[in-house]
């Protein structure tokens, strides 16, 4: 145990001179990042800041929860969820057709697709080439199923699409005319 001890002792110079190096530069990276985003502040908020940091420093004493001015506020952007909802509310409030009143929740069936393709891929990676049969029945029956969402979303998109938009086995031939319609508009 001693020299276990002895051993650490010696080679704590060595350890520390490594961390204090790597402490150094990175003092140096946070300073060049520091001044990065300081060029880019306006200069009134700067003074604003500075002024509220003294009002802080000066009450935090009597005050301590003048402190709260250095908490961090940062508003989460919403969610997938969250944003079906308000593209449904806003779609039922524009009184769409009821044919349009669904894209949002078309989208988000899109998007949900995407994730279990990509949930399917990963897990046919973690497999590997050696798996069971039973593996290999259960990544089938997964296929399957995630075709069938393909084909139905395939099919729901002449409702959302409309009759311009050409739904053939190649996704490299698809045509949707509707974006030329918004091409021509926005000249």
């Amino acid at each position: 145990m001693n020299d276990s001890n002895f051993c650490k002792m010696i080679r704590m110079k060595r350890t520390l001179c490594r961390k204090y190096k790597l402490a150094r530069n990175g003092i140096l990276e946070s300073g060049k990042a520091f001044d990065r985003l300081d060029e880019a502040a306006p200069l009134h908020l700067k003074t604003e800041w500075l002024a509220r940091e003294r009002l802080a420093q000066s009450s935090r004493l009597n005050d301590p929860s003048a402190m709260d001015e250095y908490e961090i506020n940062i508003k989460k952007a919403p969610s997938k969820k969250e944003i079906e909802l308000r593209l449904l509310e806003e779609g039922n409030t524009c009184n769409a057709a009821p044919s349009r009143r669904s894209v949002a929740t078309w989208i988000s069936t899109g998007l949900a697709i995407e994730e279990a393709q990509i949930a399917l891929l990963i897990e046919v990676r973690r497999i590997g080439r050696r798996s069971t049969k039973t593996q290999r029945l259960d990544i089938a029956r997964q296929r399957d199923r995630l075709q069938g969402q393909i084909d139905g979303f395939a099919r729901s998109a002449l409702t959302h699409l409309g009759e311009g938009f050409d739904a053939d086995d190649e996704p490299e031939d698809l045509d949707v005319d509707i974006l030329d319609d918004l091409n021509d508009d926005l000249v």
